[in-house]
């Protein structure tokens, strides 16, 4: 059973990481960070539980498996945008807008397998830890208390703490597509809640010690950091930080085509519980070219704040929807 249906949790963690990594860097105070972090989890993990719920008893509509489809395939295109001008910004513009898509693309067509996303997403993240204890090394000598923001954050820190780690991704309602949802979807719901708005608030709170309130003014606060740790690691080594950034995003890219398919009539195929058809890729590299043209001069940190909007809005008449069906099914029932 595990091999025809492998764990995807290592995939959906790193796509909530890689929000925080390229998105959500230093966007509130470290104090209104961790006072605001068990109501974020708990209200993460709530909102994701009710909605596998719920999307049981409407995953037979054509709207709302189209629509989430929509969203991820726009979520797909900017998160190539957001690579493009990551590179711009942090390398130079080392690659072009093509070579980008060429690099983060091509690979998603071994990824069709789930066992394959599954295996690579396991590698992806052992490595990412790594990288993350010899950051923490390599800056060590620089973390002062000192740089800590003195005093209470106030209403409005608080406030802006709790948006941002509210921010709903599209992993924390993709389980709810997964075989054997009753087996995973809430478990794998609070995990990821738990683990993503904790390393929101730990990111947060090193990069405060590190820069103290300029920490904000950073446009790469994580990328700036390493550049200028004790270790010269990464600064001899920067094409492996390079890689290591397209390799979570490519296991992105292939977890929602992976759900995009299942979303759009792929899960009556058995073939397709497990792989992606080539027959597919085609039309996915096309969509990806077109949109990627398209929105190429788009504000990318603005999409993904609609996009946190969105899929509340979505997962709240999801819920809604789903809680109706139910009992109106009890009353024919009865």
């Amino acid at each position: 059973m595990k091999r025809e249906n492998p764990d995807l949790y290592a995939a959906l963690l790193l796509g909530v990481l890689l929000h925080t990594l390229l998105c959500a860097q230093a966007r509130y105070g470290a104090r209104a960070g961790l006072l605001a972090l068990p109501f974020s989890a708990a209200a993460l993990t709530l909102a994701a539980v009710l909605f596998a719920r719920a999307w049981r008893q409407l995953e037979g509509l054509r709207a709302p498996r189209w629509g989430l489809a929509a969203v991820l395939a726009a979520g797909s295109a900017f998160e190539l945008l957001r690579f493009w001008q990551l590179i711009q910004t942090a390398y130079g513009g080392a690659v072009t807008m093509l070579g980008v898509c060429l690099m983060l693309l091509l690979p998603v067509v071994y990824l069709r397998r789930v066992s394959a996303i599954a295996q690579t997403a396991n590698v992806v993240l052992s490595l990412a830890a790594v990288a993350g204890v010899v950051l923490l090394i390599s800056i060590a000598g620089e973390l002062r208390p000192a740089n800590l923001q003195p005093g209470d954050p106030g209403q409005a820190g608080w406030r802006q703490a709790l948006l941002w780690q509210c921010s709903l991704y599209p992993e924390f309602l993709l389980p709810a597509l997964w075989p054997d949802p009753d087996k995973r979807g809430p478990h794998t719901a609070a995990r990821l809640a738990v683990c993503g708005t904790v390393f929101s608030a730990a990111v947060h709170l090193i990069l405060e010690l590190y820069a103290g309130a300029g920490a904000q003014l950073l446009p790469v606060p994580v990328h700036t950091a390493a550049q200028a740790g004790t270790l010269s690691l990464f600064k001899r080594l920067e094409w492996l930080q390079l890689i290591l950034w397209s390799m979570m995003v490519t296991v992105k890219l292939a977890l929602y085509l992976y759900a995009a398919v299942r979303l759009l009539g792929g899960r009556g195929n058995r073939k397709e519980n497990n792989a992606v058809g080539l027959d597919r890729f085609p039309c996915y590299f096309l969509l990806m070219a077109f949109l990627c043209a398209a929105w190429r001069k788009a504000d990318t940190e603005t999409f993904f704040v609609w996009q946190s909007r969105l899929m509340w809005l979505f997962a709240a008449a999801v819920i809604l929807g789903g809680g109706l069906q139910y009992l109106c099914g009890r009353k024919k029932r009865c």
